[in-house]
């Protein structure tokens, strides 16, 4: 019995030390989590080069960087930056840096050369068309199965458009529908639903939908059905809802009266980590742009576009003065990095309608390019 426990306290003393004999250390507790502060740029080509930027970064650790879920050559790590080579294959969308099993999202990437314009006609087609000069290239859609489609958007993880089409019943009631049609084979799929009075589309790979007066919920981007609970937004109705890559959040303009019978305006953001809403008075406008760079920009009709802080929807600066009405649709194109949308002009009572491209790089207005038909909506891909 007395060799036994000499033998097992060998062992013990053997399992606590080190291959080289020295004394085990425990683990560092002064390891510091990577932090990502910012990216070199927001777009760019395949086989260039991006820095992440941050604190806490470790040479000898271990990291994984996607683009849209196609991994990145990490070329050179420091403390502070991580180098990683854009990869061949991959599409624009959410940038993720994971180590130790934790995934962080370091941004937004646009893959330069690869945005289309999509634009679609009232009770008929969807078309694209081309964004200098705005000429229809080819027909995507004739005849979507529905009646009428609204809350077209771009669902990038399965390179489809997605909107809400609705069927008039003879008993005076409406039929909604998720429509998506995919870009590859041109494939429709009308999968009826409740119904929303918008649809947000995140470049996470969520789909969001806004009950009015009520709050927004998400949903499952496959059946249309709802997922978890409902945000509560308030009893104030919501306007123009859009999605901030940067800051995950979901933002609107919220109008309402005052006491004293006044219009006022509320900036809406819904953090989507947290569910947590916040609101503050604003100036207003009738479209909010988000950039996928995380700025955002803001039309108020015949008076301006601006550029607007995201975290307080106030003014950064005036972009450009427009005193003409009757522009709309107006949405960010990134390969150009300008915002379009369709302006009409009435001669004698006769309609023409112009493409409109803002050029954020200086600023200069084009409307040179007249566009075939009255398009309700504009759909980018990125």
């Amino acid at each position: 019995m007395k060799h036994f426990f000499s033998i097992l306290t060998l062992f013990i003393l053997i399992s606590c030390s080190s291959p080289n004999g020295e004394e085990a250390q425990p683990p560092n507790s002064d390891t510091q989590t990577p932090t990502i502060q910012s990216i070199s740029t927001s777009s760019t080509n395949i086989g260039d080069t991006i820095i992440i930027n941050g604190q806490h970064f470790d040479p000898n650790s271990t990291y994984t960087i996607t683009f849209n879920g196609t991994s990145g050559q990490i070329a050179q790590i420091t403390s502070t930056t991580i180098s990683v080579k854009v990869p061949v294959g991959t599409t624009s969308g959410p940038l993720q840096l994971t180590t130790n099993g934790v995934t962080v999202n370091a941004g937004y990437i646009s893959i330069i050369g690869q945005n289309r314009l999509f634009a679609y006609k009232q009770y008929g087609e969807i078309v694209e068309l081309n964004s200098v000069t705005g000429v229809e290239t080819k027909t995507l859609v004739y005849g979507p199965g529905s009646h009428y489609l609204t809350e077209l958007k771009y669902f990038a993880p399965t390179n489809e458009i997605i909107g809400q089409g609705f069927i008039s019943n003879n008993n005076g009631t409406n039929t909604y529908q998720l429509f998506k049609v995919k870009l590859a084979d041109k494939t429709i799929k009308n999968i009826i639903y409740p119904g929303y009075d918008q649809l947000i589309v995140t470049t996470t790979g969520k789909l969001y939908g806004y009950k009015l007066y009520e709050g927004i919920i998400e949903l499952n981007p496959n059946t249309g059905s709802e997922i978890g609970s409902l945000i509560n937004t308030g009893s104030d109705q919501l306007y123009g809802l859009i999605y901030n890559p940067q800051t995950n959040e979901i933002m609107g303009d919220k109008g309402l009266l005052d006491n004293n019978g006044k219009n006022i305006h509320k900036f809406c953001k819904i953090k989507l980590s947290d569910n947590s809403v916040t609101e503050n008075i604003y100036y207003g406008y009738d479209e909010l742009i988000p950039a996928t760079n995380g700025k955002l920009y803001a039309y108020r009709a015949t008076e301006k576009i601006v550029e607007l802080n995201p975290a307080t929807g106030t003014e950064i600066k005036t972009l450009i003065n427009i005193s003409t009405p009757n522009i709309s649709n107006l949405t960010y194109y990134p390969q150009t990095n300008q915002i379009i949308g369709k302006k009409i002009i009435y001669n004698n009572g006769i309609a023409t309608y112009k493409l409109l491209k803002l050029n954020l790089t200086n600023n200069s207005l084009s409307e040179n390019n007249i566009i075939k038909d009255d398009y309700d909506y504009f759909i980018v891909t990125n």
